[in-house]
């Protein structure tokens, strides 16, 4: 009652601090709360952007296609020792193993003698590798096989090698649109000699 009898310009005004049509309509709680909150938030972005880029320089970076098909090879390599036929066509004849590809495979892989340079042909097989039938040779160095893997060559640069990994050296360059791969556990010297005659016989010298 006492309110009732002040007078009009006496009774206490009450003024809000900011106007009301500067809030959202229907949430004049979210204002308050999300002032404070925004620095927070900003900090949290930035944490989570760092976290990513951490994460991308120390996520494994996948092995390049030659290293694969590296690996691929050697495992067919050995597969093939522990086989009991690691020879589908038997025969020094490059003349018999050469045609008996045909038919089994998209592509003709040169075949050449090398017994003058001491490294006759023993035969040859098919494998699977790199998603499809590839042509390997067989060859010999005295008692050791030595398989040539011959494939088309992929587009792009081809980067030779000269490399031995458990136990078997291999060698690996591309000649005649060919992509070639000898690997044996013979000595890597006797290996590198191997591929050296085939790229005489083939017309590459290589380096």
């Amino acid at each position: 009652m006492r309110w009732l009898r002040w007078p009009q310009w006496q009774r206490p005004q009450w003024q809000p601090s900011r106007p009301l049509q500067q809030w959202p309509r229907g949430t004049p709680w979210l204002r308050p709360a999300i002032g404070p909150a925004l620095p927070w938030a900003g900090g949290g972005l930035a944490g989570l952007a760092a976290s990513a880029l951490l994460f991308a320089l120390l996520a494994p970076v996948p092995a390049r296609h030659d290293e694969r098909l590296g690996q691929e090879i050697v495992a067919s390599h050995v597969r093939a020792l522990l086989s009991q036929h690691p020879v589908d066509v038997v025969s020094t004849d490059q003349h018999t193993v050469k045609p008996w590809f045909n038919g089994r495979l998209d592509y003709a892989p040169p075949v050449v003698d090398l017994a003058t340079r001491g490294f006759p042909l023993a035969g040859g097989r098919m494998d699977y590798v790199a998603h499809r039938r590839v042509a390997v040779l067989v060859y010999r160095d005295q008692r050791h096989p030595i398989d040539l893997y011959v494939l088309p060559a992929a587009e792009g640069a081809c980067t030779p090698a000269n490399r031995s990994a458990d136990g078997y050296a291999m060698v690996r360059w591309c000649a005649a649109g060919m992509d070639f791969w000898a690997i044996s556990d013979a000595e890597p010297a006797h290996v590198r000699a191997f591929a050296q005659a085939l790229r005489d016989a083939v017309g590459d010298p290589g380096e």
